[in-house]
């Protein structure tokens, strides 16, 4: 009976030696620093995230972010080792946080950077005839009644194709498997805190996003910067003027918050304000109802906030840049400066700005705005005001320097209003590259009332 128990045991003990040091270790093969689970039962990278930045063309899709289940050696991570449906990978980095900081040290994290280019159409775009005084106004291609604008999809799935190995050296090979995100970062977006104004004259309510500098404090005067969109963002969603372009979000950005701390309200004219008051602006000119609202708004805001009333700044395009020009037309002594981006005016009533300190930015294809701007700049020169203008149009696709060095030398004329054309394009196209061109955004912070 002993023989058989002591023969029982040696059997066990050799069963387990060979489970420990056998199966334990095909199941490490399978999916290395796993702890010995198979790779189909515990996958090497716990999660993705795609982080979505804000261009002049649009919100878009800038990093994927994959959290491994154990630390990577930086030097083992290429970026051909993975490929991103639908995205061209172009720098890769791997770090103890979640973040892409130009280098990379050991950790679980590896972030993607995504190619991103301006996907604007800029072919000529045909518009409908001027509207008349009292009949239906013609509007520009992103100006219908209602927006269909909807914010683009944000997810992405990756595969790693390469072989990366883990600080203790294990290697994860490639894989077939298909790592989607579960969640998406919107840091441009996020910053911005979302509120309602109940208009106290017509009833309505209007939602608006406003950005207050890190670290706001009450006793500090703070420019402003006011930014209102084109009409094809006038849909349901408050945050649609920061996402469809980078009109906004370019002013609460670190680099320029880092320059020029301010805070930016970015009102959003609701379709359901269309409904209820019609259109904010329109192409017979006048002042609206809507008009009166955000103007309100506006004033409700400086009235609120610690708001340096000699450094509040205006701008907008198409519908928004309108918006502006009406609202320097009624109240002079309003804004410090504005860019004014693919709009035009009435020219008689813009001769009121003669004394204003602009920057325009139109495109040669625009077919209201580039001759609206031009009578309207000719006026004021009629009327002794000096306009700075570029005698040959400049190249939206030019380096980002070069743009630079030109708004400067144009700037350095001294004229209060620089005119800028940019050669073809469209209506659209122009704010899908307006914004990114720093020393602009420069002229108009040292401007002050």
């Amino acid at each position: 009976m002993r023989k058989l128990q002591k023969k029982g045991m040696a059997l066990g003990l050799a069963l387990a030696c060979l489970g420990f040091f056998g199966l334990d270790r095909a199941a490490q093969a399978a999916a290395p620093d796993s702890g010995g689970q198979s790779r189909a039962a515990r996958p090497a990278v716990q999660k993705v995230v795609s982080v979505a930045r804000v261009y002049g063309d649009g919100e878009k899709v800038a990093e994927a972010v994959l959290q491994y289940r154990r630390p990577l050696d930086p030097d083992s991570v290429q970026t051909g080792d993975f490929t991103v449906e639908g995205h061209a990978v172009t720098d890769v980095a791997v770090n103890r946080e979640p973040y892409f900081t130009g280098s990379s040290r050991p950790g679980r994290f590896v972030i993607l950077k995504l190619a991103t280019e301006n996907t604007a159409d800029e072919q000529g775009m045909a518009e409908k005839p001027q509207g008349e005084p009292g009949k239906e106004p013609a509007f520009h291609p992103d100006a219908s009644h209602h927006s269909d604008l909807t914010e683009p999809d944000l997810a992405v799935a990756v595969r790693q194709v390469g072989e990366v190995t883990t600080v203790r050296g294990r290697m994860l090979g490639p894989s077939q498997r298909v790592y989607r995100s579960t969640e998406t970062r919107k840091p441009d977006v996020d910053v911005f805190t979302q509120y309602q104004f109940k208009d106290p004259v017509t009833g309505v309510t209007m939602p608006y996003n406003l950005y207050l500098p890190t670290g706001y404090q009450p006793d500090r005067k703070y420019p402003l910067v006011f930014f209102v969109p084109d009409m094809g963002v006038n849909n349901n969603d408050t945050t649609a003027p920061l996402y469809q372009g980078n009109g906004a979000t370019v002013f609460a950005s670190p680099e320029r918050q880092r320059k020029d701390p301010a805070i930016v309200l970015a009102p959003q004219y609701t379709d359901r304000l269309v409904g209820q008051l019609g259109l904010l602006t329109d192409d017979t000119y006048t002042w609206t109802q809507g008009l009166g609202v955000v103007s309100r708004l506006l004033f409700h805001v400086l009235d609120n906030y610690n708001v340096d009333r000699t450094r509040v700044y205006g701008t907008g395009q198409s519908q928004g840049g309108m918006t502006n020009i009406a609202l320097s037309d009624r109240y002079p002594d309003l804004f410090a400066a504005q860019y004014l981006v693919a709009c035009q005016w009435n020219v008689d009533e813009m001769k009121g700005l003669k004394d204003k300190k602009l920057w325009i930015t139109v495109c040669e294809g625009d077919t209201k705005a580039y001759p609206g701007m031009n009578a309207a700049t000719a006026e004021w020169e009629k009327l002794g005001t000096a306009v700075a203008r570029n005698k040959q149009p400049w190249d939206a696709k030019a380096p980002a320097a070069q743009l630079d060095r030109e708004a400067r030398e144009l700037a350095a004329q001294g004229a209060p209003i620089n005119y800028t054309v940019f050669a073809g394009g469209n209506h659209r196209y122009t704010w899908s590259f307006a914004y990114n061109i720093p020393f602009i955004l420069d002229w108009m912070f040292a401007q002050h009332g």
